[in-house]
């Protein structure tokens, strides 16, 4: 063996993968506990690995259709991420496995793609008053940011903006989906009930979690959401998965939901999806926050807080619209002046 060689083994595909998100390697922790919990359970050992690497091409296959079988509880397209992420740890084992034959040898589940629930504000208040207070902080930034929880759940006081009476929040591109940071806002209802907990915090502090394990933190607030939803009974679960039909990311859904009935596009914008959205990237933060505040009435859960900012609005556009009258009056009457003038003359 050459000074170059290294054997490889779990360990070594660890440091392999260590410069990816805490994320993306929590899932492939996630997918090879699966397979080893399988290989357990069917083959009396954990690691199956070296004798795979011993077996036939068509035993190799065999395996993982059993394994693929093994997961039927789960939803079709969880166990194609899952084999998505053990396809490469074996490949990095040694184990190759041809695009075509992966076609051809193994069977996958069929998608089925129900009709996603839509949430209701109603919902939301219901679930909310069944929340420790720290909990429905994090779900209020959540819904009136449109940030995906992975990503709410990494963020730092250094990310956020305080100067203004929306708090305004920079995600980082290393903590956000696709590595495209973004700006976004926090509505003044879920500024207000976050500023008391960020006068005790140092600028690298981590708002909504204790430690960098953001998969714990994610998980434990997908806990006490699902303890909520029960205990209110809105525990329903989709019949092609099993899976309920609220979750974490519920609350982004709802807050895009909402803003693209305003403004698709600036929706899109925030929330860090696709669109045609070039016309917002040359927008300054004091633009897209004048632009978020205009619709952020449809982002307020609490109802006096939202009958308080309609209301708002009404006498705003009522002002504005008396502005715009004064101005035409006055125009016409300067109009008037100058015809007048005209044949004086």
């Amino acid at each position: 063996m050459g000074i170059l060689s290294v054997t490889r083994t779990k360990e070594t595909f660890k440091d392999r993968i260590s410069s990816q998100k805490s994320g993306s390697q929590e899932g492939f922790w996630i997918a090879i506990d699966n397979f080893e919990k399988f290989s357990m359970e069917k083959h009396g050992k954990v690691n199956i690995v070296p004798d795979l690497l011993e077996a036939t091409e068509n035993e190799v296959f065999d395996t993982l259709q059993s394994w693929i079988n093994w997961n039927s509880s789960r939803s079709p397209s969880t166990v194609i991420i899952y084999f998505s992420r053990l396809r490469k740890y074996l490949h990095y084992l040694g184990i190759r496995l041809d695009s075509q034959d992966v076609k051809n040898e193994l069977e996958f589940k069929h998608r089925v793609d129900e009709e996603l629930y839509g949430l209701s504000l109603d919902d939301i208040q219901k679930i909310f008053n069944n929340l420790d207070y720290p909990t429905k902080v994090l779900h209020t930034c959540q819904l009136s940011s449109l940030m995906r929880i992975g990503e709410i759940i990494q963020l730092r006081k250094k990310h956020l903006s305080l100067d203004k009476e929306n708090i305004i929040v920079k995600i980082p591109p290393t903590i956000a989906k696709n590595n495209k940071g973004r700006t976004t806002f926090f509505s003044k209802e879920a500024s207000v009930m976050l500023r008391p907990k960020l006068r005790t915090m140092s600028d690298d502090d981590l708002i909504f979690a204790s430690n960098d394990n953001s998969r714990y933190a994610e998980i434990n607030a997908q806990q006490k959401l699902r303890r909520a939803i029960i205990k209110v009974g809105l525990d329903m679960r989709y019949e092609s998965t099993n899976r309920y039909f609220i979750n974490t990311h519920s609350f982004r859904a709802y807050g895009i939901t909402k803003l693209s009935r305003c403004d698709p596009n600036f929706a899109k914008k925030i929330a860090g999806q696709k669109g045609y959205l070039l016309q917002y990237d040359r927008m300054t933060d004091e633009e897209k926050l004048e632009l978020y505040q205009k619709y952020e009435v449809e982002l307020i859960i609490d109802n006096s807080l939202k009958q308080k900012a309609k209301i708002e609005r009404l006498e705003t556009e009522k002002d504005t619209e008396i502005k715009d009258l004064q101005t035409q009056l006055d125009n016409i009457h300067q109009l008037l002046k100058q015809t007048k003038k005209s044949n004086s003359s």
